[in-house]
């Protein structure tokens, strides 16, 4: 059984959506934006018990007060012991395949503003709420990121460690360890010393309880039933040069590692597995191993995360964008084969760290973005905490391949472009945008390419002197590759010329040169920062 489908009407921190769940659902988008909200709704439905509902759900969760909050999900694959406990709540649809639909509705009471009535139930089958042996069947596991500062997730009772260790048959030697912790259990109650203990402790609480207490009422041995779990006070320790050492006193990678390894093992059997924030505390290149563990799970896995590198390894189907304005975007399905295309190149964590920002500006190249990115910091203009996100293409004509993933037809994000003129015509086409409306909205052109600009805006002796003062070029080879006597002939086509042969480093040496007045003077970028500022952010 697994996941197939996913709405949600009326929530308060999610704007209505109904989404397809194609394999696994990887879940990015930025800080606050509903994410951990969207996990929260799905393990109550296919979680929580009728106690624990009731304790997890307010009127808070209501997007408006009088009308109900409903969650409602579709599953499908099933085997034939779940369908046995389903007889009469899947139904058949119309290409022959069978569903079962659970519906979760919460709604104010009408005797009391501050209480709820929540049902769940089959509202294409049974009126019947789920039992626990069905909801048993759902096989749904989930791991929330409030993991993070609890050891119990590895050695609690209930931990995935414990789950372990109690499914674990030790065969023929089972009974030898039996015989083993009798033993050393008679050892500790024979001992003098511990006897002279119980003794002591014996005359102490006959002092304070209602009746003598005589030592031989008191007994110390291990905590473990030999006769019922031997392994009941048995955990897991590591092994290292300094020493053994308990997962407690682990780092936190190392224990957040621990912890995901113990609740992928012990959720084997587990249909749908959900890990809110499976990256925490990891290094990179951790990441990436848990990426892999789980991309490559048998069971369906959901995950809430922050990390490129995990994205990276689940495919663009996969993934569901949760926007700035809490609305969900993914690839349609009719955009799989073009969208796959492009995978090899282009799903990657600089592409991926776009699919969380509000808007993503597309530039040519490394230049482009340097530049920009100092024209932002000289005119005052956030670009992170606007959540625009720079994405650099090494080329003009990688656009249509960024833009299959990025645009209408992919994730269908908002995409303003800044390009060189002999490139226009592409993008142009990509963005819907008319020549009008150039540097105006959208698409902004520079008038031939970005050194043009920069040095059309500086003028050509203050853009010269700039790569001079940087160590660009000493003040005799630009003067000497210009055919001029002096920096103060130096004219902006030859400047320009003369920084294209060296890009990235001109663009890092103007950035640090160029004024607010010089930006008001470059046509496309001062009409770029003109736009991002009339942005509704």
């Amino acid at each position: 059984m697994r996941l197939n489908r996913i709405e949600l009407i009326n929530h308060s921190r999610l704007k209505d959506l109904n989404i397809e769940v194609r394999e696994h659902l990887v879940v990015i988008g930025a800080n606050d934006v509903g994410k951990t909200s969207l996990f929260r709704c799905l393990n109550l439905i296919l979680g929580a018990t009728a106690q624990q509902l009731y304790q997890g759900i307010t009127v808070d969760d209501l997007g408006q007060a009088d009308e109900p909050f409903i969650c409602r999900v579709s599953l499908i694959d099933f085997s034939d012991d779940e369908r046995a406990l389903f007889p009469d709540e899947t139904t058949i649809q119309a290409d022959g395949s069978e569903v079962l639909i659970v519906e979760l509705s919460v709604e104010r009471s009408p005797d009391d503003n501050e209480q709820v009535i929540i049902r769940r139930w089959f509202p294409e089958g049974t009126d019947r709420t789920p039992n626990r042996g069905q909801l048993d069947a759902f096989g749904w596991q989930y791991l929330p990121a409030s993991r993070s500062s609890a050891i119990e997730f590895m050695q609690g009772r209930r931990s995935p460690l414990r789950s372990l260790l109690e499914s674990t048959d030790l065969g023929a030697d089972k009974q030898a360890l039996v015989e083993t912790l009798d033993a050393f259990n008679g050892k500790l109650e024979s001992n003098t010393a511990l006897e002279d203990l119980r003794n002591m402790i014996a005359e102490h609480l006959s002092r304070s309880m209602p009746k003598v207490i005589d030592k031989s009422e008191l007994t110390i041995r291990t905590t473990a039933d030999p006769n019922s779990d031997v392994l009941e006070d048995v955990t897991l320790f590591l092994k290292r040069d300094e020493g053994v050492r308990a997962l407690a006193d682990q780092s936190d990678g190392v224990r957040q590692l621990m912890t995901m390894t113990f609740f992928d093992l012990a959720k084997s059997g587990a249909n749908m597995v959900a890990i809110d924030e499976p990256e925490l505390h990891l290094h990179a290149s951790s990441q990436r191993t848990v990426a892999e563990l789980f991309a490559s799970g048998k069971n369906q896995r959901l995950l809430v995360t922050h990390s490129p590198y995990i994205v990276q390894r689940f495919e663009p189907k996969h993934v569901l964008v949760v926007t700035a304005d809490q609305e969900v975007r993914q690839i349609p399905s009719s955009s799989f084969s073009s969208v796959e295309k492009e995978m090899a190149n282009w799903w990657s964590p600089r592409l991926l760290e776009a699919l969380t920002s509000r808007r993503t500006l597309v530039v040519e190249g490394i230049a482009d973005r340097v530049f920009i990115e100092a024209c932002a910091r000289k005119l005052g203009v956030p670009l992170d905490k606007l959540g625009i996100t720079v994405l650099e293409l090494d080329g003009a004509d990688k656009f249509k391949h960024v833009y299959n993933l990025l645009g209408k037809n992919g994730f269908d994000l908002d995409i303003i472009g800044l390009v060189d003129h002999a490139e226009r015509g592409s993008w142009m086409s990509a963005l819907s945008i008319k020549p009008k409306n150039i540097n105006k909205k959208v698409l902004f052109v520079a008038n031939a390419d970005l050194e043009d600009e920069y040095a059309l805006g500086m003028g050509g002796p203050a853009a010269g002197q700039a790569l001079i003062d940087e160590g660009v070029c000493r003040e005799q080879g630009i003067l000497q590759a210009a055919g001029v006597s002096a920096v103060a002939d130096l004219t902006e086509a030859q400047v320009a010329e003369f920084a294209r042969d060296r890009k990235v480093t001109s663009a890092v040496a103007v950035g640090k040169h160029v004024t607010v007045d010089q930006i008001a003077r470059m046509p496309a970028v001062s009409g770029l920062f003109d736009y991002i500022k009339s942005l509704d952010v």
